[in-house]
């Protein structure tokens, strides 16, 4: 794995612009579609150490109350007792626009290894004077391993909820003025 030199205007560190930022996971449900959520409380720092990041359990986005409590029950997140959802990778491997990011997601307690992979944009200066990057990243992770092992048979066979998760961010971050 490499450090993030062949951009070296990526070195220092940079903070997630939360507002032009994304995360979230999509299962399939039912074995005909897939159930999307996303995390609105998020934070996250990148340097040439690697990808920080911290979701606050309760700011999961959903659509629908019955079902966020749901998920907010010891059956899922157990937001109670574990508030925040975690991500930290080594240094980024990056090749022109393509990147990989081997790192360890921590839900409930529970760690997983997960690679993310996906595009490189940037950086960039916006009209305010500021540095941007931008990375798609996409994986996948088995929810089972993570704790969130509820699930109910179906009657005519197979399961409510697939076993693989598929997560996808759209990350935007801001040299921190320092770097800038």
């Amino acid at each position: 794995m490499s450090t993030i030199t062949e951009a070296p205007s990526i070195q220092g560190t940079w903070n997630l612009d939360t507002t032009h930022s994304t995360i979230g996971f999509s299962v399939v449900y039912m074995g005909v579609a897939p159930f999307t959520a996303s995390f609105t409380g998020v934070s996250a720092t990148l340097d040439d150490a690697g990808l920080r990041g911290v979701a606050q359990a309760d700011s999961i986005d959903v659509g629908d109350e019955n079902l966020t409590a749901h998920l907010a029950a010891p059956d899922f997140f157990d937001i109670a007792n574990h508030p925040e959802l975690s991500f930290e990778s080594g240094p980024l491997s990056i090749a022109g626009s393509t990147v990989t990011v081997d790192g360890t997601l921590v839900v409930k307690g529970n760690r997983e290894p997960v690679t993310l992979t996906g595009s490189v944009s940037g950086p960039v200066a916006d009209p305010w004077g500021n540095r941007k990057l931008a990375f798609e990243l996409a994986g996948s992770v088995n929810r089972t391993g993570l704790g969130l092992e509820w699930n109910a048979p179906l009657p005519d066979g197979g399961s409510m909820l697939a076993d693989d998760v598929a997560l996808k961010a759209t990350l935007v971050f801001v040299a921190a003025p320092e770097e800038a």
